[in-house]
């Protein structure tokens, strides 16, 4: 890859020997090598802007949870070296909450969470991050609910929340196909937040689809998906869903894998998953990878930030 050191073969290969250096090769500082030095990186709670703040919550993160692991499941991507490369990097994560940190006071207990994170890479570095962490799971991992997870981060201090209007502009230009096994599977998503068409489920997913949820819920089959859609649905019903960007892979001899991050916004007035209606305004950053198999899901990991929601929903109490 022009520009890219010459160890990397491809942008996978990038982003998976990066990341297991920094991680598992204890090398830190190796991230003012790899991250532009004013490049955001996003993420459901804010924005960490520089390289040396990404050192910063690197190092916070290893003295909390020491011996997490980070065991990378795919990375999608597109892009070219004249342009930019864009990656969706699939990561489980597994560690044990060893150090005081944000999670609280040290619990000793195992931790089992995904994480997604989208980079844009030129010249050998990242220049712009999406990254969402399932806060969800890591807050029932250590016996507690999402919400009470919340509440405390608020007053620890940390109550924090991505809006996009206080975001700086994307350099990235963003891709959204509109052929292919990502639109089929954007048609789906579409359909049920859009159009409210649930009968689009059965229509979209395999019936032996498995979908790894927000939370570490897995769901099986189509009444699974469903339960998954409504289970973010109800909460808020007259939300807008936005598709952000949009890309399939497609290589020889494997089913096509799709990412898609995208967006919801509206106002909690549905009971469900966030308690009583609250009327607060919210704003939902996703990422989901999926699995497309005669153009219905066959596999499909989505992910949002529990935790982040229920910020903006205590905020507005």
């Amino acid at each position: 890859m022009r520009g890219f050191d010459p160890e990397f073969r491809n942008l996978p290969d990038y982003i998976l020997k990066i990341t297991a250096r920094i991680w598992e090769g204890r090398q830190v500082g190796a991230i003012r090598r790899f991250y532009a030095e004013n490049g955001p990186v996003r993420s459901p709670t804010g924005i960490v802007t520089g390289a040396e703040k990404v050192v910063a919550a690197t190092l916070a993160t290893m003295a909390e949870f020491p011996d997490r692991r980070l065991l990378g499941e795919d990375v999608v991507w597109t892009g070219d070296e004249q342009s930019g490369f864009l990656s969706s990097h699939r990561i489980l994560s597994v560690a044990t909450h060893l150090g005081d940190g944000a999670y609280g006071a040290a619990t000793g207990r195992k931790v089992r969470y995904r994480v997604l994170a989208d980079c844009v890479a030129r010249e050998n570095k990242i220049t712009e991050e999406w990254l969402i962490r399932d806060q969800g799971a890591i807050a029932r991992c250590l016996g507690k609910t999402p919400q009470a997870m919340a509440r405390a981060q608020i007053e620890a201090g940390s109550g924090g929340f991505f809006l996009p209007e206080n975001d700086a502009p994307c350099e990235w230009t963003p891709v959204v196909e509109k052929t292919g096994p990502a639109a089929d599977y954007a048609r789906t998503w579409t359909r049920i937040w859009t159009e409210k068409d649930l009968s689009a489920v059965a229509e979209g997913y395999h019936h032996a689809a498995i979908l790894e949820g927000p939370g570490g819920k897995t769901h099986d089959g189509c009444a699974g998906a469903e339960r998954f859609h409504l289970g973010w649905m109800a909460p808020f019903p007259a939300a807008t869903f936005r598709v952000e960007h949009l890309f399939a892979l497609t290589e020889p001899n494997r089913d096509a894998r799709v990412a898609m991050r995208w967006s919801i916004r509206g106002t909690h007035s549905g009971p469900g998953e966030f308690g009583a209606p609250s009327g607060a305004e919210v704003y939902v950053m996703g990422v989901s990878h999926a699995r497309m198999v005669d153009g219905k899901i066959a596999a499909e990991w989505a992910l949002a930030d529990e935790v982040a929601v229920w910020k903006q929903i205590l905020a507005a109490q």
